[in-house]
C-alpha cells in the first residue's frame, strides 16, 4: 500500500496544511516534508542538520544539493532564519515575514497564492487537485489544489537592521532547472512543465518582493562544500574553555597561520603538556573558522597536519549574488 506520507493524496495535504498554516521562524518551525524514510523522496538522500543559529532545531533537507546549499547559507553571518520545505500556498496567505519576531508588518504584501499566479500566467492546468472529505459539503467531498513545496527560504538581516527574504530553489546542475526527473522518462511536455513550475514559483515570490535564486550544486566549489561540512560538524560542540583560555589558543592559531606552521603543532603543544585536550583545541580551530574569526582559504582542503592557506577569496564575496535581495 502506498505511504500516506508520500505522493499526492488527501492525508498528505492535511498534514502539510497542519504544519504550515502559519509557519514560524523559531524552534517550533515544522517543514512541510520531513527528512525521514516515511516522507522524503526515495530517489534522493535526506539529511537533518541542527544549526546553533536556528536554536538547534532540526533542519530537514531532502537531497545532497539541498544540504550543501544549506551549509553555505548557514555559514553566512547575516542569515538569521530559514524555512526549508515551506509550503507554496494555493490560496492567499500572509507574507513569509509576517511571523518573524519583532517584524514591522507595515507594508508587507500578502502572497496571492498558486491559483492566482497560475491563472495569470495561463498555467492553471499544472495544478493538481485532490478530493478531500468535507462534512459541510452536500456532495461529501471538496476538490482542493494540492500545495507545492519550496526548497530554502532565508531570512537575512542587513547592516542597517532591515530583514528580507531570499528564496533558493536548488538542483544538482543548472541543466536540471530545465528538465524533469527521472531523466529516462523526460519528454518535451515534461520540460515545459518544469520551466512553467519555476516561472510560477518565481512570480509568486516576485509579487511580494522576494528574489528567487536558482542554486545549482555544481556551482558551489567542492572544496568549499567539504570544508563547510567539516566545520559544521564541530560548530556547536561544547569546549569547556573560559574566554581567556579560548583567546590564548586562538592567538596561537593566528600565529601558526602567519608563520606557516600546521595547526596540529599547536594542538599537540597544548595536549602534550596536559593544558588542553586535543578535542578542545581541534574543535576550537574549526569553530573559529566557521565563525570567521580565523580566515582560512576555504577553496582548498583544510588539513590540520599541513600549513593553512590564509584566505585569498572570501566565500561570501564569491557567492554574494545568491544572498543579495
Amino acid at each position: 500500500m502506498p505511504s500516506k506520507h508520500k505522493g499526492i493524496n488527501a492525508s498528505r495535504l492535511k498534514t502539510i496544511y497542519a504544519r504550515q498554516a502559519m509557519p514560524s521562524w523559531d524552534k517550533d518551525y515544522v517543514p512541510a516534508i520531513l527528512a525521514t524514510p516515511q516522507e522524503a523522496p526515495s530517489i534522493s538522500r535526506a539529511f537533518i542538520l541542527t544549526p546553533e543559529k536556528l536554536q538547534n532545531r532540526e533542519v530537514h533537507l531532502l537531497s545532497t544539493p539541498e544540504r550543501n546549499a544549506a551549509l553555505l547559507g548557514l555559514y553566512h553571518p547575516d542569515v538569521i532564519g530559514l524555512q526549508e520545505q515551506r509550503m507554496l500556498s494555493p490560496e492567499p496567505c500572509p507574507h513569509p515575514l509576517w511571523t518573524f519576531p519583532g517584524m514591522d508588518r507595515t507594508g508587507l504584501p500578502a502572497v496571492k497564492g498558486l491559483i492566482d499566479v497560475s491563472d495569470r500566467l495561463g498555467y492553471l492546468n499544472l495544478l493538481t487537485r485532490v478530493n478531500v472529505e468535507n462534512k459541510d459539503d452536500p456532495r461529501g467531498n471538496s476538490s482542493l489544489v494540492f500545495p507545492w513545496v519550496g526548497d530554502l527560504l532565508w531570512a537575512i538581516r542587513t547592516a542597517s537592521g532591515a530583514v528580507f527574504n531570499i528564496n533558493w530553489t536548488v538542483k544538482s546542475s543548472y541543466a536540471d532547472f530545465k528538465r524533469s526527473l527521472p531523466k529516462s522518462k523526460k519528454k518535451a511536455s515534461d520540460m515545459a512543465r518544469v520551466l512553467a513550475r519555476h516561472e510560477i514559483e518565481r512570480a509568486l515570490y516576485d509579487d511580494v518582493r522576494i528574489k528567487t535564486v536558482q542554486v545549482a550544486d555544481e556551482g558551489i566549489d567542492s572544496h568549499v562544500v567539504a570544508n563547510l561540512r567539516q566545520l559544521f560538524g564541530h560548530h556547536r560542540r561544547p569546549l569547556g574553555l573560559s574566554v581567556e583560555q579560548r583567546t590564548e589558543i586562538l592567538y596561537k592559531f593566528y600565529s601558526a597561520l602567519g608563520a606557516g606552521v600546521p595547526p596540529v603543532e599547536v594542538i599537540l603543544q597544548y595536549s602534550d603538556r596536559g593544558r588542553f585536550t586535543v578535542h578542545q583545541c581541534r574543535s576550537l580551530f574549526y569553530q573559529a573558522i566557521w565563525n570567521r574569526e580565523l580566515r582560512i582559504d576555504l577553496f582548498h582542503p583544510i588539513l590540520i597536519n599541513l600549513p593553512q592557506r590564509p584566505e585569498e577569496r572570501d566565500v561570501l564575496d564569491v557567492y554574494a549574488d545568491w544572498f543579495r535581495g
